[in-house]
């Protein structure tokens, strides 16, 4: 189990941090320890697959996070 702080997983799915902060509001869990937020790896690898199976899920395809893919992706809908 690893602890990351909401700037590295921004930085590794190349994403802004309001964009990781905002998705606390789609469920993604998170640990407040201080002032500080951080995310457990094998918790956001748990919510984003429960994402994948879900009807409205866009990926990029094959997108991965933290080095582990996460499975085909879902193509939009025509």
């Amino acid at each position: 189990m690893k602890l990351k702080q909401v700037e590295e997983i921004a930085k590794k799915l190349d994403v802004s941090v309001e964009t990781v902060l905002g998705w606390r509001d789609l469920g993604m869990p998170w640990v407040k320890i201080g002032k500080m937020v951080f995310i457990l790896e094998d918790s956001f690898h748990r919510w984003a697959k429960q994402l994948e199976k879900a009807k409205n899920v866009q990926d990029a395809p094959e997108q991965d996070f933290f080095g582990r893919p996460i499975g085909e992706a879902v193509p939009p809908k025509s």
